[in-house]
């Protein structure tokens, strides 16, 4: 018999089997396993309760430790073997092996031997063996149902035979895998974003006050701090000795006093200049805002020990770099915009301020990954069990079915048929054909079936998983084929050919000689085939939901080979020319890749002018040569682009007597009397630009010894003009502004090489190449889902020193019982799978997963899929190790697994088997039955009557031709 059809028929529960042995008590041990599941290491608690509960004097390890517990071990081992034992036989043998003990006082000692058997099932395989304590537990559970009553043949045997039901407590472990850390909600994260915003912008401004006050305080409130004294920076610019403030008599005539030496000395003067050993009096630190306080204190600072270059230093790097989390922040609260309410939108903007900047890739390239289903989760449970089925069938008989055609001739006339064949350079051939394939038909047929299969098989495995019975979906399929079939619908190829020769068939019906009309009756023939289920084993399965099982394949697709990774997809750079500044130029041209672009203007320029002369000679007694007057002017050029803001001026001078000067910076005018020496002056200008007139003239009162020496110098600060700031920002544009359309360009490109390659590579992909792909990603996304993990860790190679790879002995030796129990465990090939539509998947890959164009709609499912339900079929003697990983994530040990002939050995025959589907022992399921195949054949009736047909005994039969 020929086999047309696999699939995988799912055993509905049994309603009213016979229970399995609980392992649930109310136990102390069973409340601590219970506490510790719910605690946030629940796996590592409860094997830590097992340990202790193992090494303590409850664990059964021996069968005399309970009461008559060698007689209970006996009446196990006699039942188990005995298949021709009565209900009586049985219950006779229990009460003796009890020996009329009652139940509650065997109580303690069952309990014992259950939380004994969960001890060793969370320890396994390096703890106690429970073997003895699991047949005390079945013999325990003989008891308590012959004791009620409630004994029955086949209770007896699911109590020797059933796996022992775990508690609840140990299967909630499942639920207990370690999560990733919780993502926030996005108003959540908007809310953490703000608060982080709103603290780097308080801290800029108090770093920004504390800037200002440092700067801001003269020399008679600073200090210079050296060698454990402290003076004042006045007193280092002070020239002139107490004596010289008011004329004396014969001072003419005196000797010209030296110059202190501390004020020209030239290390003290540079250190005060660079404020380097200078701090604050105890006046400016008392006059330091609240503002600047907190943040020297944020600095760990002290304003009264601190010099003021240290303070400055560290206060201005934390300022810049406060500066720059405030950009980050608000590029991170921009992304937002698009998804908080109005009120939310408003209260970004207004906080965010000149801060805001656009980003320079676009947002939507990241989305955050989800942690959890809203509102419910659900664990990895058994779906059930299923048996593969496989029907086959073989054709019983040929059957007439409809007319097919009627031929007629009156008395006296021939009905000639002929059919010519003319061979020339070309003829025309017509070839009919009819879909015959009945595997094909029917594998179809049971594909498409949408209210009968729940899963579908991946490639060559075991066909369409189905709910209905065998026979019920056997039927239904064939009968689907058969009415499909019936119709006849032919394929019609037409090839045309020319040719000389001609060639004549006739087919002639002659009725001359009749008295009456001939009639020509014909009859399609049908294909009677006889069908059978058959099963070839058993297979426990279990249900997983995996998301996107196309993921991998589609980056890899979006990375062609020596390529990398798809660069970000660029942001659209919007921001208008006047809104650049020194605080995000470097950003956008940075982020743009823009090159070329030079940084905005300084914000100062200082340009300086130098006055001095001395006397032609200072210790002359005539004031024509002791005594210095100076006038001169020039005309100071201003950089291009910048204006004259703002000025400084210091003199130092020498002298007898009091003395005059008077300086010109562009329209302001500083008249200068009195002790001036040393000290700074300073003002605004009217924002001269190009150049500014500076002059000076210095001179005593004529009559007494004045001016010796003099040196002002004068510090002009410009700032760039409106007109310089605004050809930079739109020199800077449009730098940035075509280095933003670069990056698209090269974005658009790589996007359309890569969509190109992904073509091609789809293109050469075979049928088989498709169908192993698909298996091997749900493989690879069903075993993420099943251990919490994403592959790591499973590098086992390492490098020599010519970059030769070759396998770590120990890293493979760790992982290769994982990878083999994985392998084996489940039967790979036969995985069955059902694609869930796009939007279960990433918003991210929605438009692409629409857009694709596939021809073979299996694939195309696989590649637009947000989510795929993936059925796992356990390979038998697999069943209690793989539910035992579920519930404690232990797997087997390599011995274990290459324990010849022990429950988990997979030989190679069997492997090779299961690869080329080769078929076990089959067992025929039901009755076999019958169903119609349409052909081509024609066949003529014997008499001329139409046929009739009757219903008999259910099926409609013809009557036979008159004289058959």
């Amino acid at each position: 018999m020929d086999s047309i059809l696999t699939f995988v028929a799912l055993r509905p529960p049994v309603q009213g089997a016979p229970p399995a042995p609980r392992l649930a008590d109310g136990t102390a041990f069973q409340q601590e396993l219970a506490h510790a599941v719910d605690g946030p290491t629940a796996a590592a608690d409860a094997v830590a309760a097992a340990r202790a509960f193992a090494d303590g004097v409850r664990f059964v390890a021996r069968a005399d430790q309970v009461n008559r517990g060698p007689e209970l071990v006996s009446l196990v081992e006699k039942l188990t073997g005995d298949d021709a034992r009565t209900l009586a036989q049985v219950t006779s043998a229990v009460r003796a092996a009890i020996g009329g003990i009652p139940a509650a006082d065997w109580a303690e000692d069952a309990g014992k031997a259950k939380d004994s058997v969960l001890a060793g099932y969370l320890l396994e395989p390096d703890g106690p063996s429970a073997a003895l304590a699991v047949t005390l537990v079945r013999a325990y559970a003989l008891a308590e149902a012959v004791s009620a009553g409630v004994a029955s043949v086949a209770g007896i045997d699911s109590l020797l035979a059933a796996p022992l039901l775990l508690p609840d407590t140990l299967i909630r472990l499942r639920d207990t895998a370690p999560v990733a850390a919780e993502t926030p909600s996005p108003e959540a994260a908007v809310t953490e974003l703000l608060h982080r915003f709103a603290a780097a912008r308080d801290e800029h401004a108090r770093l920004g006050q504390a800037l200002t006050d440092l700067d801001s305080h003269d020399e008679d409130e600073l200090l210079l701090s050296e060698l454990g004294e402290q003076r004042p920076l006045a007193d280092l610019y002070r020239t002139r000795s107490a004596r010289a403030a008011a004329p004396r008599e014969n001072d003419h005539n005196r000797p010209k006093p030296t110059p202190d030496e501390d004020a020209f000395g030239s290390s003290p003067l540079r250190r005060a200049a660079s404020r380097s050993n200078v701090v604050l009096s105890d006046t400016a630190v008392r006059l330091l805002s609240t503002p600047a306080q907190e943040a020297l204190r944020s600095l760990e600072l002290d304003p009264a020990t601190s010099a003021v270059r240290d303070m400055q230093l560290a206060v201005r790097a934390r300022h810049d770099a406060a500066g720059q989390d405030l950009r980050t922040l608000s590029i991170q609260l921009g992304t937002h915009l698009g998804t908080v309410d109005d009120r939310t939108h408003h209260l970004i903007s207004e906080l965010i301020g000149k801060w805001k900047v656009d980003p320079v890739d676009d947002p939507a390239g990241t989305e955050p990954v989800a942690t959890a289903a809203p509102g419910a989760h659900t664990a990895v449970t058994p779906l059930g069990v299923a048996d593969l089925h496989v029907v086959r069938t073989h054709l019983s008989r040929y059957e007439r079915g409809e007319v097919a055609s009627l031929e007629n001739a009156l008395p006296g006339e021939k009905l000639t048929h002929t059919v010519s064949q003319i061979d020339e350079t070309e003829t025309t051939n017509t070839t009919e054909t009819e879909q015959t394939d009945l595997r094909s038909l029917a594998q179809t047929a049971a594909e498409q079936s949408s209210g009968k299969t729940t899963a579908q098989a991946v490639g060559s495995g075991r066909g369409p998983l189905t709910s209905d019975g065998p026979e019920t979906f056997s039927r239904t399929v064939t009968d689907a084929v058969s009415s499909s079939s019936t119709n006849r619908t032919r394929n019609t190829a037409v090839q045309r050919m020319l040719r000389r020769t001609e060639q004549a068939q006739e087919h002639l019906i002659d009725n001359a000689a009749g008295a009456g009309p001939r009639l020509g009756v014909y009859q399609w023939l049908d294909k009677i085939y006889q069908a059978q289920v058959f099963s070839y084993g058993t297979r426990l399965l279990y249900d997983v939901i995996v998301p996107e099982p196309a993921a991998l394949f589609r980056e890899a697709l979006a990375r062609p080979r020596g390529e990398g990774v798809l660069p970000s997809k660029p942001a659209r750079f919007t921001v208008p020319a006047d809104t650049l500044g020194p605080e995000n130029w470097s950003y956008y041209a940075t982020g743009h890749q823009a090159s070329g672009v030079e940084a905005p203007p300084q914000a100062q320029i200082i340009v300086t002018e130098n006055f001095g002369g001395k006397a032609a000679d200072p210790f002359s007694g005539e004031l024509n040569a002791n005594n210095l007057e100076l006038g001169e002017s020039r005309s100071t050029r201003v950089p291009k682009g910048f204006k004259a803001t703002t000025y400084r001026l210091v003199a130092l001078a020498s002298g007898w007597t009091a003395f005059r000067l008077r300086v010109v910076i562009g329209s302001k005018r500083v008249a200068i009397d009195g002790d001036w020496s040393g000290k700074v002056f300073t003002g605004r200008l009217d924002g001269e630009v190009e150049s500014l007139p500076v002059g000076l003239i210095a001179d005593g009162d004529g009559v007494s010894p004045g001016l010796s020496t003099l040196a002002v110098a004068i510090e002009i600060i410009c700032e760039p003009t409106e007109a310089a700031i605004a050809a930079w920002q739109t020199k800077a544009h449009g730098l940035i502004l075509a280095a933003n359309q670069q990056r698209f360009a090269d974005y658009e490109e790589r996007v359309a090489n890569r969509d190109a390659t992904a073509r091609l590579t789809l293109r050469d992909l075979t049928p088989e190449a498709k169908t192993r792909l698909i298996r091997t990603e749900l493989q690879r996304t069903v075993l993420a889902v099943l251990t919490g993990q994403n592959f790591s860790t499973f590098n086992a190679l390492r490098f020599d020193g010519l970059g030769f790879p070759y396998p770590d002995a120990t890293a493979t030796l760790a992982l290769s019982a994982y990878i083999r129990f994985f392998e084996q465990a489940v039967e790979w090939d036969h995985l069955e799978c059902a694609f869930f539509p796009y939007f279960w998947g990433s918003r991210s890959s929605w438009v692409s997963k629409l857009l694709t164009r596939v021809a073979d709609p299996r694939f195309a499912a696989f590649l637009g899929a947000g989510a795929a339900r993936v059925v796992l079929p356990i390979r038998p003697g697999y069943e209690i190790a793989f539910e035992r990983f579920l519930n404690t994530g232990t797997t087997p040990s390599t011995t274990e697994l290459l324990d010849v002939g022990g429950p988990l050995w997979v030989s190679l025959i069997a492997e090779l088997r299961a690869q080329g589907a080769a078929p076990d022992s089959e067992k025929p399921v039901g009755a076999p039955w019958e169903f119609r195949l349409a052909s081509d054949l024609v066949r003529a009736r014997r008499d001329d009557r139409l046929p009739t047909w009757t219903l008999t005994a259910g099926d409609w039969v013809e009557k036979p031709d008159a004289g058959s």
